[in-house]
């Protein structure tokens, strides 16, 4: 290393000094000496690991840490790994509160690390933009992120990877209050941890679930994993941490009512807190301790812990415990018959609920504006694509054009010569052209008998499809009104009552074999009213209480055959279309998705318009479909590979009549589907 940048690495670690406290000194003191030692080439893990690092106390010094990783990366033109400078970036830029700037680092990331190939760091990439999302409340495309990231932890059997996005997966599972789905993956997380050894990590991953247990009430569980957690962090000698988890072990024992355990363990951990000056942790542990000594009736205690923590909250400008402070303090006023203070206390608390209220509001709309600069930047960086695709056509065409211009040229040369060798050859040449010209003029006569030949058989087959489609609408209509009669017979049978167990049973199938003949003749019947060119009827109405409609008309069928049906994401926002051709739109694919799809399922229904497009979607967990599926899947009467989970019967028009209508309608299908990972049906409209 070259001395100047030795004494600027010196210089910067004595400005962050203050700063460095919560990181491993003497892991960032052993690398730094690796830098003095090591050849430049050889400095590019060491660059990452002083970045990781700093990434709480100094995210500045991350960012130049990874930036001098990545310039090191393409200087040595790394053939894998490059990726994970940018993801470091990403962090920093994250802690930075710098959202945007944040998601174009994790952005390049994902970009670099697929053209490398590198699974890891697309993983990673993955997981962070997840992460990054979750954390602006857009959980449906922090959820994608995170499946993807599971799916190739998974591949390259990346435990510690595998852990991060249960634990991610976990906290947005909490967020939706799908408790149990939470449990499982901070479960599946701490069975990871356990198994790699991490003494630190083992510790997190119980607090994790001990505290998820306190939000949901289930007390002894929380301490028992608290428990845990306190044993291995006395192993470690984890203070702090050990003391932020006795704050927790003081909330649990409180609602529990052991209020002597709770005062002892709270007094234990706070008198670490206060000792290490922990700002972050005081709050929360002034807080718990106040009401500790509510409790027990111990009111001038209580009022100088709540005090003690409305000093801190306020140096730290947190809203959230400010109120619960004044909260307290209210209720601590009433308690010791003091009308002025209770009212003073009171009013505090409700000016700062409605300024929370306003603030969640304003970080409400930041969200949405991070969403659009989000899908903004999505639409730039697929516009530089289409750019560069466009850019790489024009090169190869001018290549093309030179290559046709040396072959002219060469022709020319060529033909030039064969006239310089004597006009007999020209003469035997238009000889050839003669007898060419002869034979092109009877191809071009043959083709004109052909064509009149076919034109023939058109009309004739036009007139066989007319009475075939004549004869299919005669033959539906007349065979509703037996149906009908069969059920109906079948259904006063019923009424009448009467029937033994096998005649009720008897009397089912046929019900069930005549309405599915009669939803045929329906599909039939909608299949040759929609081939007619029938112009859509267009009106302007609200998407949300459209969808809610369709959601509850479909909940029995759901219920039913135990499947989750709900919507993930819809706006109320009037879009002008064909309301009927819509709602069978609607109707076909949730009730494939319905009828495909396992029981304790999920199915997820999602609507939204952008500036050019009105889009809803159709998200199911059935089988998927496979290739060959696509190809034929809006062909009519084409049953694919799949097969309806509860019996229920299929005829091969539901999708092609969806297929019918959204070209009517000039829309666009975007089917997204594996086979065995379900698949989602996105629909496209422009708003012209």
């Amino acid at each position: 290393m070259k001395k100047p940048f030795f004494l600027f690495i010196c210089f910067f670690f004595v400005l962050h000094g203050l700063s460095l406290r919560a990181q491993n000194l003497e892991l960032i003191r052993s690398l730094r000496h690796k830098l003095t030692t090591t050849p430049e080439a050889e400095r590019f893990e060491i660059f990452n690991d002083l970045a990781w690092e700093y990434r709480w106390a100094a995210p500045d010094s991350t960012i130049f840490y990874a930036q001098k990783a990545y310039a090191l990366g393409q200087d040595l033109k790394l053939a894998t790994g490059l990726a994970k400078p940018l993801n470091f970036i990403g962090v920093a830029r994250n802690y930075q509160g710098k959202r945007l700037e944040a998601f174009d680092a994790y952005d390049k990331a994902l970009n670099t690390a697929t053209q490398q190939n590198d699974s890891v760091q697309i993983a990673y990439s993955n997981n962070n933009l997840g992460r990054l999302f979750f954390e602006q409340g857009l959980l449906s495309r922090s959820y994608d992120y995170f499946l993807r990231a599971q799916a190739l932890f998974e591949n390259i059997n990346d435990s510690s990877g595998l852990a991060y996005t249960y634990q991610s997966l976990a906290n947005l599972y909490k967020l939706q209050q799908d408790n149990a789905k939470a449990e499982s993956n901070y479960l599946k997380a701490y069975r990871i941890r356990m198994h790699g050894g991490r003494t630190r990590d083992i510790m997190a991953a119980l607090v994790m679930i001990g505290r998820l247990y306190q939000e949901t009430g289930q007390l002894d569980k929380a301490l028992q994993y608290l428990h845990r957690a306190d044993s291995i962090g006395h192993v470690i000698n984890d203070e702090i941490n050990l003391a932020d988890i006795k704050t927790y072990m003081s909330e649990a024992l409180l609602n529990k009512g052991q209020l002597n355990a709770a005062d002892s363990m709270c007094t234990a951990g706070l008198a670490v807190i206060v000792r290490m000056n922990t700002t972050r942790m005081m709050p929360q542990a002034y807080m718990t301790m106040g009401q500790i000594k509510f409790a027990k009736n111990e009111l001038a205690q209580a009022r100088k812990y709540f005090t003690l923590a409305m000093e801190v909250a306020t140096r730290a400008n947190e809203l959230n415990t400010k109120m619960e402070v004044f909260y307290w303090l209210w209720k601590l006023s009433l308690k010791e018959n003091n009308r002025a203070g209770a009212l003073e206390n009171q009013n505090q608390y409700l000016i700062l609920k409605d300024s929370l209220n306003d603030l969640n509001v304003a970080r409400q709309v930041e969200r949405l504006q991070f969403e659009m600069d989000i899908e903004r930047k999505e639409q730039e960086n697929e516009l530089l694509k289409v750019n560069h695709a466009k850019n790489e056509a024009v090169i190869l065409q001018q290549r093309l054009q030179n290559i046709i211009l040396i072959v002219i040229i060469a022709f020319i040369s060529i033909l030039g010569l064969v006239q310089w060798r004597g006009s007999k050859k020209r003469r035997e040449v238009n000889d050839m052209l003669e007898r060419q010209n002869q034979f092109i003029r009877s191809q071009r006569e043959e083709i004109v008998d052909q064509n009149q030949t076919l034109s023939k058989h058109n009309r004739q087959l036009s007139d066989i499809n007319h009475e075939k489609d004549t004869l299919m609408s005669i033959v539906a209509h007349d065979l509703k009104a037996p149906l009908n009669r069969i059920k109906g017979i079948a259904d006063i049978m019923e009424l009448e009552g009467g029937l033994t167990t096998d005649q009720h049973e008897y009397m089912d199938m046929t019900k069930n074999a005549t309405q599915a003949g009669l939803d045929l003749i329906k599909d039939l019947l909608d299949v040759h009213m929609l081939e007619e060119n029938v112009t859509p009827h267009y009106t302007t109405f609200d998407i949300s209480a459209f969808m809610l409609e369709k959601v509850d008309a479909f909940t029995p069928i759901a219920s039913a055959k135990q499947i989750h049906l709900h919507i993930t994401r819809v706006e109320s926002e009037q879009v002008r279309l064909d309301a009927d051709y819509l709602s069978r739109i609607a109707d076909n694919l949730l009730s494939n998705a319905l009828k495909f799809s396992p029981s304790n399922g999920t199915v997820e229904v999602a609507a939204g318009k952008t500036a050019d497009h009105f889009w809803f979607s159709v998200r199911d967990e059935g089988p998927g479909f496979s290739g060959d599926d696509k190809q034929l899947m809006f062909q009519k009467f084409r049953k694919l590979t799949a097969r309806p989970t509860a019996g229920e019967t299929s005829n091969g028009l539901g999708l092609a009549i969806v297929k019918t209508l959204v070209d009517r309608l000039k829309g666009e299908i975007i089917l997204n589907s594996e086979p065995g990972k379900g698949s989602e049906f996105v629909i496209r409209f422009p708003l012209g």
